[in-house]
């Protein structure tokens, strides 16, 4: 999160700004005459601009983001304002995470603590945040912003079952190689050959 928040003087027409944002066309930049056009030409209200380059609504140009363009759908808005909040004041979330339901006294304090800015700053601050999260819906938004880690199952190696035998183990289930070694006869009668083999295969084979 970073530590320097910013904040509206006053925030009476915060609320008014973000309906008439949402109702307005996307502009190729969000500036002081496109927010004259929504017609608010109070200085107090340019800090809107700083705001919504905060929550990730516009990139350092003042260029709309895609969280703006999902912000001006109005099946979107309130919801995509709760994840850009959770987002951009991501330590607010971790320390309470139901931030948005802390007072504005309480929230004073944290930001007091956590920007070391004097009482005046920490309260614009405050009442800053308050107010968006009061635009905000957060019911969808636990759902997505507040995710718990993944855990892996556990996967567990399966075993052979051991079957209990009975009786003596063959060569084979013993799984025991044997080499043997013969030296033949110098011969040439075929059948000194068959019967050596055919002794061999009564004596090995079961």
């Amino acid at each position: 999160m970073d530590i320097n928040v910013p904040y509206i003087p006053s925030i009476k027409n915060l609320h008014a700004i973000l309906d008439k944002v949402q109702h307005a066309a996307v502009p190729e930049a969000f500036g002081y005459d496109f927010l004259k056009d929504l017609g608010f030409t109070s200085s107090n209200d340019r800090s809107i601009i700083k705001i919504f380059k905060y929550l990730g609504f516009l990139d350092g140009s003042g260029r709309p983001q895609t969280p703006y363009r999902d912000f001006v759908d109005h099946n979107k808005t309130k919801h995509v304002l709760a994840e850009r909040l959770r987002s951009a004041f991501d330590d607010l979330y971790n320390a309470n995470k139901k931030a948005q339901d802390m007072s504005v006294d309480a929230l004073k304090g944290w930001f007091k603590s956590k920007t070391g800015k004097g009482d005046a700053v920490a309260i614009k601050m405050a009442s800053t945040f308050k107010s968006l999260a009061g635009y905000a819906d957060f019911s969808r938004a636990a759902t997505t912003s507040e995710r718990k880690e993944e855990t892996k199952p556990e996967i567990l190696e399966e075993k052979p079952e051991k079957k209990e035998r009975h009786g003596p183990l063959s060569l084979e289930q013993m799984g025991l190689v044997y080499r043997f070694e013969i030296h033949l006869p110098d011969t040439q009668n075929v059948d000194t050959f068959r019967a050596i083999f055919k002794a061999m295969r009564e004596e090995l084979m079961p």
